[in-house]
């Protein structure tokens, strides 16, 4: 193992592993290669359809149609241009209003799967907390059914037990 290796190993008490905090200190103690909106988007919609379709195969061996998968998408403040999404099947869908305090720091995105028939569907995508205060304060400024999505939110329309195809934001 060389020098370089040895600093992101440790063995303490019998325990091996690798210092992640060292390595990610290394990285952004040097300046980063400037990337436009469109690289970050262009990578993160391949990695996101990839591990989507992972989450929908998986859940499909596991629950009965339709089931639902929720994504949490968090844009990490500590590094440029880093974005995490978690990906949950579900046999239910969450209640919208509680995700929001649950998770106010994070996009919350549901969607409905039918994999026997091949269906997907967004039912709603909700930004941070903060997001959500700057879309009512300035509602005209932003798509209407990102606003709709928000406003039913805090008005716990969008805490259903279940979905149907034909439901619709605007009911």
């Amino acid at each position: 193992m060389g020098a370089i290796d040895d600093r992101y190993s440790y063995n303490r008490f019998g325990s091996k592993g690798q210092r992640v905090g060292q390595a990610v200190l290394d990285i952004l103690s040097v300046p980063q290669p400037v990337q436009t909106v469109g690289d970050v988007l262009d990578s993160f919609g391949a990695d996101f359809a990839k591990k989507m379709e992972e989450v929908i195969n998986s859940g499909m061996k596991i629950y009965s149609p339709p089931f639902y998968v929720f994504v949490l998408t968090k844009k990490e403040f500590w590094a440029d241009n880093v974005l995490r999404n978690y990906f949950i099947a579900r046999q239910t869908p969450p209640y919208a209003f509680e995700m929001m305090g649950k998770y106010s720091n994070y996009t919350k995105t549901l969607y409905m799967v039918d994999g026997n028939q091949g269906n997907v569907r967004v039912l709603w995508s909700l930004p941070s907390y903060v997001d959500c205060v700057s879309i009512a304060k300035r509602p005209d400024s932003f798509d209407p059914e990102l606003v709709k999505w928000v406003e039913n939110c805090f008005r716990r329309k969008l805490d259903k037990d279940s979905y149907s195809w034909d439901w619709d934001v605007w009911q």
